[in-house]
């Protein structure tokens, strides 16, 4: 058990710190695929792969499903949506975002449709069972990368805005994270990789902006406000949007 506190805090400082070297002057997303940028996710995903082929992932959900004593919480499968709502939402409170609702959008879109292709092409391709022996889904992580997509969103739009509310997305991430452990739902590697890919497809939608951007907006003002937010149910995963004049 201490071990495994050991590791969760040493996560948790981990997040803090990049999130203050993300918030130095100098530091912008760019518009292309950097190694500095590919940095955090790719170390996610090899670090889950690690656990996978390892020890690690039937060492800490040992620990995990003893802390936990087979009881399960369901809090994880809702504010795993929290990150992406407050991207829309936090606008509308006087927060200033650094796009506008239809690039929100585009982005939201592009970032959710290339999270969803690759956790369930592997999900259904590697077939790994799940610690409960429920299903042959485990890996990766379905509501860590959602959690981790809507997360790197937050923190790119209101990160110089206020520092704390990026902040306050990586907490949701890593919570929900944690709980699919809690739960016994999943191993520590398929949410290392869950939470890499979530980053690394929200990274991609915002390299990928200046191009979509001029395919699907065009200029001109429009009173129409649109809000995405992602659709979970046992018989369905998706996209909705929201028109508001």
């Amino acid at each position: 058990m201490k071990r495994l506190l050991i590791l969760l805090t040493f996560c948790f400082w981990a997040v803090l710190l990049r999130a203050q070297i993300d918030s130095l002057p100098h530091y912008e997303l760019p518009t292309k695929p950097t190694i500095q940028q590919s940095l955090l996710p790719v170390s996610l995903i090899t670090l889950g792969l690690i656990s996978n082929a390892t020890y690690i992932n039937r060492y800490v959900q040992r620990h995990a499903y003893r802390y936990s004593g087979g009881k399960k919480r369901k809090f994880d499968d809702y504010i795993q949506y929290a990150p992406v709502l407050s991207v829309f939402a936090l606008s509308n409170f006087g927060v200033k975002p650094k796009h506008t609702v239809k690039e929100r959008l585009l982005v939201g879109a592009t970032a959710y449709a290339i999270m969803g292709a690759l956790v369930n092409g592997i999900k259904y391709t590697a077939r790994v069972r799940r610690p409960d022996n429920s299903t042959h889904n485990s890996f990766p992580s379905g509501h860590t990368a959602t959690a981790f997509t809507g997360m790197e969103m937050l923190w790119q739009e209101y990160k110089d805005e206020n520092l704390w509310l990026g902040i306050s997305g990586y907490a949701i991430a890593t919570t929900v994270g944690a709980m699919r452990l809690y739960n016994n739902r999943h191993w520590v590697g398929d949410v290392c990789v869950g939470a890499g890919i979530g980053i690394l497809s929200t990274r991609i939608a915002y390299w990928l902006l200046p191009y979509t951007s001029n395919w699907f907006i065009k200029n001109e003002k429009s009173s129409v406000q649109m809000t995405l937010y992602p659709v979970y149910s046992n018989e369905m995963k998706g996209i909705g949007l929201t028109f508001v004049r």
